[in-house]
């Protein structure tokens, strides 16, 4: 995946000239000399003589005291802020101080004081102790429903927040979705393990300002974390094994544009086959029940017959929206197919397809074929691309598999295909 990382920098310059006045009151020599002279003796005023440090410890102790006042904690914010954009490394933590300054959250800016080297001074203790932590094992279940502990909504909300950050990865979000995102998960925080709640913070911030690169390195991180998640691409670990799932295979169909009715998925990953009689355009879009999360599963010029792979974040109600001319019909299965061949095994078939193979924890070469003239995309656990081509193709990889498993190839072609595995 290709990022564009955009670096902001500020610079500040003062550019000062000797002005030749002609006219009364003496030779233009002597204008310009006193010019000069008056241009030397003023002291360039200091931009940012101050450091991120001495702007909190300023906050934290006059917060609360009678020289406190909310537009000196404005000023103090944004100074921060203006520290923020000349640093790479310490960035999104300064303009987290800078947001709880201005929201008079006193004890994030003593977490975070210390966090960047500050020592907290005995009379900000005494007067804001850090306050005594409640264990709380569970959240108390409405009546008659199960106990939900807080190591389950950690995944839930981990899950999710790492769906939006995959959302945002994969495709051209505007501003304003990007603003939802942050707010999303920036209100999932206090359900989320403590020791990845920065971590999250980060990400959000990343997401809102459109910095790929940080999203990527974050996402990367936490992916392992989560469940209901693929696997990274970097690592290609092993499959969303898809949890035991019912045989029931849900039937939709539908004449021209259509938006179905509601279906239960549960997380992991789902299996749709499509086919399309009409000769136009062929769409499909997956939307959970919000409406938030919008996936393309087909995007041809029918008539048209193929598989595509989603993977469900969470359980829940979803629907399909389809674009088409004629008649249509989808197929959609979470189940596993019996008797998956283990490699060395050459898969092989024709046009957009969903195939599964049982690899090895070792150094792999996939050996790739297709006879076509459009696209030919094969990627594993949909985050590891092996192939990403047009028209005919001829070639191989050597990747590295970390897990003994089941794992599953998305293949998108319009020709017969191959995938011969070592």
């Amino acid at each position: 995946m290709k990022t564009n990382l955009v670096k902001i920098t500020m610079a500040f310059a003062l550019l000062c000239l000797p002005v030749a006045i002609t006219g009364c009151g003496g030779s233009p020599a002597e204008v310009t000399q006193s010019a000069t002279a008056t241009a030397t003796t003023t002291p360039t005023p200091p931009l940012a003589n101050y450091s991120v440090e001495d702007k909190t410890l300023e906050y934290l102790e006059s917060f609360g005291t009678s020289s406190w006042n909310t537009e000196a904690s404005k000023d103090i914010a944004e100074k921060i802020r203006v520290k923020a954009r000349e640093s790479e490394e310490d960035k999104y933590t300064y303009l987290e101080i800078a947001d709880s300054i201005e929201k008079d959250d006193i004890q994030n800016v003593k977490k975070l004081f210390t966090k960047i080297g500050g020592v907290i001074p005995a009379s900000v203790t005494s007067r804001y102790p850090d306050p005594t932590p409640t264990p709380v094992p569970t959240v108390e279940p409405a009546e008659g429903g199960e106990i939900v502990t807080y190591s389950d909504l950690d995944q839930e909300f981990g899950a999710r927040a790492l769906n939006l950050a995959k959302n945002f990865l994969e495709k051209d979000l505007s501003q304003e979705i990007r603003d939802e995102a942050q707010e999303v998960i920036l209100k999932s925080l206090e359900f989320l393990t403590k020791e990845n709640q920065s971590k999250f913070k980060e990400m959000a911030i990343a997401i809102q300002k459109d910095d790929k690169a940080t999203v990527e390195k974050l996402y990367t991180e936490l992916l392992p974390l989560y469940q209901g998640i693929p696997a990274s691409a970097a690592a290609a670990s092993a499959a969303p094994e898809p949890v035991a799932a019912p045989d029931d295979i849900i039937h939709l169909k539908g004449k021209s544009d259509q938006a179905t009715d509601f279906f239960n998925l549960m997380s992991g990953i789902a299996i749709v086959e499509a086919t399309d009689a009409g000769d136009s355009n062929f769409v499909i879009y997956l939307y959970d029940e919000t409406g938030n999360s919008k996936e393309m599963l087909v995007n041809e010029i029918g008539p048209y017959k193929g598989k595509s792979l989603v993977v469900i974040p969470e359980d829940g109600k979803y629907m399909l929206n389809v674009e088409s001319d004629g008649s249509w019909k989808a197929d959609i299965t979470q189940s596993i197919p019996d008797n998956i061949k283990s490699a060395p095994v050459k898969l092989t078939g024709k046009g957009n397809d969903v195939v599964f193979a049982r690899l090895q924890s070792k150094l792999t070469r996939f050996t790739s074929k297709h006879v076509g003239e459009s696209n030919f995309v094969v990627k594993v656990n949909d985050s590891l691309l092996l192939v990403n081509e047009v028209g005919n193709y001829s070639g191989s990889t050597a990747e590295s598999i970390e897990s003994d498993g089941i794992y599953v190839f998305a293949v998108e072609a319009d020709g017969q295909w191959s995938i011969n595995i070592e």
